[in-house]
């Protein structure tokens, strides 16, 4: 009886073991299936693909087992293809994938960002795409990657970043949007990216840039917009960027730079104006960077600058303002900032300039001796002045004779005497010569004759009467009707101008027409 009861207990318990057993398998089978559905059910390694038919190829280093490559570098073969394409669902094969990159192999083969790949690559850090034809930025395009540091999308033929087009990326530092066809930055299209501190635009279309366009990008420390073509700045263009320290903005076509124009950047360090076509410059245009170190100025058509524009940047040491138009640069000009110029790594780029042979230059001089640069020295060695043109012959100060007026102006620019006119054996063709010689001399004269300012003994360079001090451009006012801004002080001094005895009758009509009307 015990035996057939432990028999029946033994078959009771095996049952139970078996089916605990099934319900065990059942489970693991659903977990699988629930894993394969939230990986997106792909069919194949995405480092592991080698059918030639595929739209994607991708070659991963050290490994190409599933689920064990950090780097994969792919290629796109074959266009056309959609944002919703089963390959992409193929790179839930490689979730570790730390480094990805796309090369576009043929012409709008990629149209888009590939946000359904990017979806299962959580740990990626960096992301770069080229020739591409990516024409808008979408929002949310990089699926909120929180590991992602770099992205990289020169080459894409972009020309819009829509409204967060790079949103929720808590520790990405670098965007590269290089040698791409921006022409419009959507206002939000940075949000919420609190480490970033590199954005390059450089080598794109942009004209305008929208105020508060950076306000979300406050910790950004480099801006980069060379080669673009942007033309006018405000003082709202670069709010929020308070700790930047370089900005970029050369070859561009700024023609006009307004007070306060960069009054946000604190922090600004290295400010970069090269090759615009920069005319104006407000005498406060650069106050409020305090921090500023290095301005280049360099290939611009700088006639002249305010006296006062450097007072505000008294901590700068490197200058350049090659090949511009100015006719001079005083020591007032250059006194705020002068004992910044005189230590070693200390810059100050002057060359190919169109300065007056003048007093105003006597300070290159003194610097030249006591500057330790050698850039500065270089450039100082061979600053070039334009001398007024010299009187040639002492008949230029005689009373012209009757029978010598036809030549006595020749005289003045070809440095010729009048015996030489008068010789009898000069032929036709020497006179030929001569009126070539007077038109050579006349380009001459207008051109001014160079020379190195150094060269020149400080006591011996004239003064000028008066010294253009502003850039501003000037004002055409009626002698009559007086422009809008001064209408006030124009009837202040006609008021004051009727009780002068010694203005004539006319003036007192006129005074006594403009009271009792």
């Amino acid at each position: 009886m015990e035996r057939r009861i432990a028999g029946i207990i033994y078959i009771l318990i095996t049952f139970a073991l078996v089916n605990e057993m099934s319900i065990n398998v059942q489970a693991r089978d659903n977990n699988k299936r629930r894993s394969k559905e939230k990986t997106g059910g792909f069919q194949k390694n995405i480092c592991d693909i080698t059918d030639r038919d595929s739209k994607v190829h991708c070659y991963c280093e050290n490994t190409r087992e599933p689920r064990n490559a950090t780097k994969a570098e792919c290629w796109v073969f074959n266009g056309g293809i959609p944002r919703d394409d089963l390959i992409w669902q193929s790179f839930a094969s490689q979730p570790t994938l730390q480094t990805l990159s796309f090369n576009v192999r043929v012409e709008g083969a990629l149209g888009y960002v590939p946000t359904k790949a990017l979806y299962y690559l959580q740990r990626l850090r960096s992301i770069n795409i080229k020739y591409g034809n990516i024409i808008d930025v979408t929002p949310f395009a990089f699926a909120n990657l929180t590991n992602l540091k770099e992205a990289g999308l020169s080459q894409n033929q972009i020309e819009t970043l829509q409204q967060y087009a790079f949103a929720h990326l808590p520790n990405i530092t670098t965007i590269n949007l290089e040698d791409n066809m921006i022409i419009d930055i959507d206002t939000e299209a940075f949000y919420d990216v609190p480490k970033l501190q590199k954005l390059v635009f450089t080598k794109n279309n942009i004209s305008t840039i929208r105020n508060g366009t950076f306000q979300h990008t406050f910790n950004l420390l480099e801006l980069d917009l060379n080669k673009n073509n942007i033309y006018h700045l405000n003082r709202r263009t670069f709010d929020g960027l308070a700790n930047l320290r370089k900005l970029d903005l050369r070859r561009n076509r700024i023609h006009n730079l307004t007070e306060f124009t960069f009054a946000e950047l604190w922090n600004l360090q290295e400010l970069l104006l090269g090759k615009n076509d920069l005319k104006y410059i407000s005498e406060r245009a650069f106050d409020g960077l305090s921090q500023l170190k290095k301005l280049s100025l360099d290939d611009n058509k700088l006639a002249a600058l305010p006296s006062g524009l450097f007072e505000g940047v008294r901590g700068l040491s490197s200058l350049d303002l090659r090949s511009n138009e100015l006719h001079a640069l005083t020591f007032d000009n250059i006194k705020p900032i002068l004992d910044n110029l005189k230590p070693l790594n200390s810059n100050l780029l002057l060359e190919e300039n169109n300065f007056a042979c003048d007093c105003n230059l006597k300070w290159m001089h003194a610097l030249r001796n006591e500057t330790k640069s050698q850039n500065t020295k270089d450039s100082l060695d061979t600053v070039t002045c334009k001398m007024d043109p010299p009187i040639v012959s002492s008949a230029y100060n005689k009373m012209p004779e009757p029978d010598t007026v036809e030549y006595n102006h020749d005289i003045l620019h070809a440095g010729l005497t009048i015996e030489t006119l008068n010789d009898k054996n000069v032929t036709e063709k020497k006179t030929g010569d001569f009126k070539e010689l007077v038109e050579a001399n006349d380009v001459t004269a207008k051109k001014g004759v160079k020379r190195t300012v150094l060269k020149i003994r400080p006591e011996t360079l004239p003064c000028p009467k008066t010294t253009v001090k502003s850039t501003e451009p000037p004002y055409v006012i009626d002698s009559v009707i007086p422009i809008q801004n001064e209408m006030k002080t124009f009837r202040f001094h006609e008021r004051n101008s009727c009780g002068l005895l010694s203005f004539n009758l006319a003036l007192r009509i006129a005074c006594f027409v403009f009271f009792f009307t």
